[in-house]
């Protein structure tokens, strides 16, 4: 009896062993095929944030229209940039890439809080 105990907890070991290895390399590897679209889609978000500030100095407001502040180009390519509330005291927007089911957010003044830094983008990985 105590040898087949100790074969099941064996078996019970391995069979989760092998399947922490394979969620691991998924996780590992989805992390590396999207870390550039990541990546670009922050500095986007960035480059946003900076020309909403610039925007705002003028306006005395930030703005809800994407096209007066973010302009796509060769490198933006793939990347969808929307803006999802703003005013006199923040804007929240978001971005994704056409190659990556996850999102990014930012937020400044009072649309950032305790999830949301202000002025950092947060990434959300979409479900395979």
């Amino acid at each position: 009896m105590h040898k087949i105990r100790t074969i099941v907890i064996l078996a019970m070991l391995l069979v989760g062993a092998i399947a922490a290895l394979y969620y691991g390399v998924r996780w590992f590897g989805r992390e590396l095929r999207d870390k550039p679209y990541v990546a670009n889609v922050k500095t986007q978000l960035r480059s946003l944030a900076a020309a909403e500030e610039a925007y705002r100095r003028d306006s005395l407001a930030y703005t809800s229209e994407v096209a007066r502040v973010w302009h796509p180009s060769a490198e933006t390519q793939g990347i969808e940039i929307g803006i999802l509330e703003a005013g006199a005291d923040g804007f929240l927007a978001e971005g994704r890439h056409d190659a990556w089911a996850g999102r990014c957010v930012i937020a400044v003044g009072r649309s950032a809080g305790d999830s949301l830094p202000v002025g950092e983008p947060v990434c959300h990985w979409g479900r395979d």
